[in-house]
């Protein structure tokens, strides 16, 4: 990731291995149970949403940390796999890149994450692995590095480019990291997290929209599972768009599979709108495969099961 180099899009945050386990049932206490089959994949918020970019079409490059070890170097390699630059991502001695287990059952999918939230990164190291923040059109971020995020963000926007947050609960640094954010899709676990699962889907997307910088474009969603997503910008009012009927197998990464769909279509022209309803599909159709990399259908398989002309 040298100077000389452009990426529509980088990615900073958490990269991760999942270990997903396809079950008949969900598993009760003191029994075997016989699995239908395991996988073991990348994953990651912002790591997901750079390969659904790359898969796209799009140049895309991740930057963050792994341990030098056989994980870390198999989180790397799934992305190289992908087409993600790679080249900023520092292997560190003595940490444990983290893996979730994921149990997933007739749609469904419970999520077993074993996290260290105090990821040793500096900005100053990626910077000396060349990664750059004035050249990229869209900077991903997860709000898990929320110091380098802050600094990173800042970078980005003073240079022209755009910042998006995925974020799925309340943690440190992120009221201050929207203060920089142009484009804030958040999950539905977020306000139900804060208000209950009574919240008005209306005052929290105004209040969010609000919180963004207004010298952007002041994009604010949420993604809710199988019931769709909601987006919301200063020129419109707040919009639902209905999920999609499929056969679900895993709903793992859907979310972050409509964050990368979502850059894809507005990088390349699309309003708000068209391109949450380009994204929505995108995540319905990932569902109907096993893990967040399941493969995702080509741009003209997601518009036409959209119905985007």
């Amino acid at each position: 990731m040298s100077a000389q180099e452009a990426f529509d899009v980088l990615g900073i945050g958490v990269a991760v291995r999942d270990i997903a386990v396809w079950l008949d049932e969900f598993p009760s206490s003191n029994k075997k149970y016989r699995a239908r089959n395991l996988f073991e994949v990348g994953g990651g918020p912002i790591p997901t949403a750079l390969v659904t970019l790359a898969r796209l079409g799009n140049p895309v490059g991740f930057a963050g940390v792994v341990g030098d070890s056989a994980t870390g170097r198999f989180i790397a390699e799934s992305l190289k796999k992908e087409e993600v630059d790679t080249s900023g991502i520092i292997f560190r001695e003595g940490f444990h890149s983290p893996t979730s287990v994921i149990l997933v059952e007739n749609g469904r999918r419970t999520i077993l994450e074993c996290f260290q939230y105090n990821l040793p990164l500096t900005l100053s190291e990626l910077e000396a692995k060349g990664v750059t923040f004035d050249q990229c059109r869209f900077f991903l971020m997860d709000a898990r590095l929320p110091e380098i995020h802050l600094e990173a963000a800042s970078r980005v926007r003073e240079a022209g480019g755009q910042v998006v947050l995925d974020c799925g609960h309340p943690r440190r640094g992120v009221d201050e990291l929207l203060k920089l954010t142009d484009i804030a899709i958040l999950s539905y676990t977020y306000p139900e997290t804060l208000h209950g699962a009574s919240y008005d889907l209306h005052d929290f997307l105004a209040g969010l929209s609000q919180s963004l910088p207004t010298d952007g474009p002041q994009i604010a969603g949420l993604t809710m599972g199988a019931e769709g997503c909601a987006i919301c910008t200063p020129t419109t009012s707040l919009v639902r768009i209905p999920g999609h009927r499929v056969e679900a197998v895993d709903s793992t990464g859907a979310g972050d599979v409509f964050h990368g769909a979502f850059v894809h279509a507005y990088l390349h022209g699309e309003s708000p709108l068209e391109a949450a309803r380009f994204a929505n599909s995108a995540a319905a159709l990932k569902c109907k495969g096993m893990t967040g990399r399941s493969p995702l259908p080509s741009e003209e398989e997601i518009r036409r099961f959209s119905n985007i002309k």
